[in-house]
């Protein structure tokens, strides 16, 4: 039979072990009823096996389906308190430029009010100064003429000084 219908010959795999493709030596009806013993003894235990597998399969989906649901209720809510979170900021910077604006406008009319002051008192300084220049410029006009009046009177001669009493007497 080393040349039959079925024989195959044998594959060598190496280190004494091979394998025997020669079917009617493999003893066929023993492999099959090996095959279909190992499947009607360990079916049972296979299928439990499958069948705790397949629950831990579908618990694992469930827990992932939960865990899902809940991360997108979570973003849900982190995005509403962002929205809330911006609205605040938004209101913070608002009120900031008003409170910025607003100071301005106060540093603005202070400092035109404390122009406006200013100008009056170096108008109110500048009048005082004038007026006291002129009393001064007077004064010493006076203080002048006064002395001219004396150098001329004493400078006068006899007869012009006649002249002149006569005439301040007259004229009273």
């Amino acid at each position: 039979a080393e040349g039959g219908l079925l024989n195959f010959g044998k594959v060598e795999l190496g280190g004494g072990f091979a394998l025997n493709l020669d079917i009617p030596e493999t003893n066929l009806i023993n492999i099959s009823i090996l095959i279909a013993g190992l499947l009607y003894f360990l079916s049972p235990v296979l299928g439990e096996s499958m069948a705790s597998r397949e629950k831990e399969i579908h618990s694992d989906i469930e827990d992932a389906i939960a865990k899902y649901n809940e991360a997108t209720s979570r973003l849900a809510e982190a995005e509403k308190n962002k929205a809330q979170a911006d609205q605040v900021v938004k209101e913070i910077n608002d009120s900031i430029a008003k409170d910025i604006s607003e100071f301005q406008a106060n540093l603005q009319s202070a400092a035109k009010k404390t122009k406006a002051l200013q100008d009056a008192a170096n108008d109110k300084s500048l009048t005082e100064l004038e007026q006291r220049t002129q009393e001064r410029l007077e004064a010493y006009i006076d203080s002048q003429a006064v002395e001219r009046g004396l150098k001329e009177l004493k400078g006068l001669t006899a007869d012009k000084k006649q002249k002149f009493m006569d005439a301040a007497i007259a004229s009273l």
